[in-house]
């Protein structure tokens, strides 16, 4: 598998040589020529500072390298993907096969965690079974959509510990970290139910808190560095105070129907994925539009590399994902676009450049590279 990377990355897509400019927002120097959207761009400002990126796109790059996931050739209906730091992982919830995938991305291993809803046929649905997962003080916490139950893990021995029935449908399960709890997305009840780990065996039991009503609950992110968690409604993004459990902003996000999500803690942005085909990026403090840029249709779950301000945006329509950059004060600007499957909706990247998209048809993880 490392030497087809290789070869892809020799032959089926050149990466460029990235000149001084490109290294940071801090140095001087002459503004760059134009790039391939015909634009002069000052890279700590693209596009001249507006809001809207202007031009033509940028080239389309190809190349991919697929995974096939233990028993997933008949389909997969993917949602949630997560990257792991802690477990060096990717948490890929592996809908009707019955399994959570772990993959190591440095060699592409699988291993799986049996005992979720499993089905034999695909019927192209992606709310089917284990569908959410992510980690938290060693413990990996994943939903069951199909019976409407959250599930601990010990990673170690890849086996579910506690159940919980959970209030209502699960969207997305995420950890915060800030107060040790777990959060589940609900969007048929327009809530986000908390739930605390506990038990002596470092919090592989599960117990119900409380439920925070919300707007929307599409999607679901956490930024404990802020103590701000962040969901959808399909025109509006909700900000969450995490340790008073209150919604503490509602923010209008030009979208016509709001998906995935993303945060920058670093920098105070929140990226919103807009399924007709638009990435929107606000201030996660005041939830003022800083940038929009336009992508390909589609678009639902969407991954972010906060060390290098990239965002990787699967578009079904385009049968390709889209690489945004963001600048220092969090204007979007499309970078290019590397060929995906026609049915790729997600994706997750554990950073330096390396992304592994959803292919839903074919029961695969799609290694994509970032060449831009």
């Amino acid at each position: 598998m490392k030497a087809m990377r290789s070869l892809l990355l020799l032959f089926g897509c050149a990466l460029p040589v990235l000149p001084a400019w490109a290294l940071g927002c801090n140095s001087s120097g002459t503004i760059p020529a134009p790039t391939s959207d015909n634009v002069i761009d000052d890279p700590c400002s693209p596009a001249g500072g507006s809001k809207q990126q202007t031009g033509s796109a940028p080239p389309l790059d190809a190349g991919s390298t697929p995974l096939q996931l233990p028993g997933g050739s008949a389909g997969v209906g993917f949602d949630d993907m997560r990257f792991s730091a802690t477990l060096s992982q990717l948490l890929v919830p592996a809908g009707r096969t019955g399994d959570l995938d772990l993959i190591d991305p440095s060699t592409e291993l699988v291993s799986s965690v049996g005992g979720f809803s499993a089905n034999a046929a695909y019927s192209g649905d992606s709310t089917f079974g284990v569908t959410s997962a992510d980690e938290g003080n060693d413990v990996i916490y994943a939903t069951d959509r199909t019976s409407g139950t959250l599930a601990s893990i010990d990673p170690a021995v890849k086996t579910i510990g506690a159940t919980l029935k959970l209030a209502s449908t699960p969207g997305y399960v995420r950890y915060v970290s800030t107060t040790s709890e777990i959060w589940v997305s609900e969007p048929d009840a327009k809530q986000v139910e908390v739930i605390a780990p506990t038990g002596a065996d470092g919090g592989a039991g599960l117990s119900h808190v409380m439920n925070i009503g919300v707007a929307g609950a599409e999607s679901l992110e956490v930024d404990d560095a802020n103590a701000l968690a962040f969901t959808n409604a399909p025109t509006s993004t909700v900000a969450i105070d995490i340790e008073t459990h209150q919604v503490s902003g509602t923010w209008p996000n030009g979208c016509a129907t709001a998906k995935g999500l993303a945060v920058d803690s670093l920098h105070g942005f929140v990226l919103v994925a807009c399924n007709e085909g638009k990435l929107v990026v606000l201030s996660e403090q005041s939830g003022a539009m800083l940038g929009t840029v336009k992508t390909g249709a589609g678009v639902d779950r969407i991954a972010y590399d906060i060390q290098r301000s990239r965002a990787y945006v699967p578009s079904p329509a385009a049968a390709a994902m889209d690489v945004v950059v963001l600048s220092a004060r969090g204007v979007p600007t499309l970078a290019g676009s590397v060929q995906a499957t026609p049915d790729a909706h997600c994706a997750v990247t554990p950073g330096a450049g390396e992304v592994f998209v959803c292919s839903p048809a074919k029961g695969e993880v799609v290694f994509l590279y970032d060449p831009f």
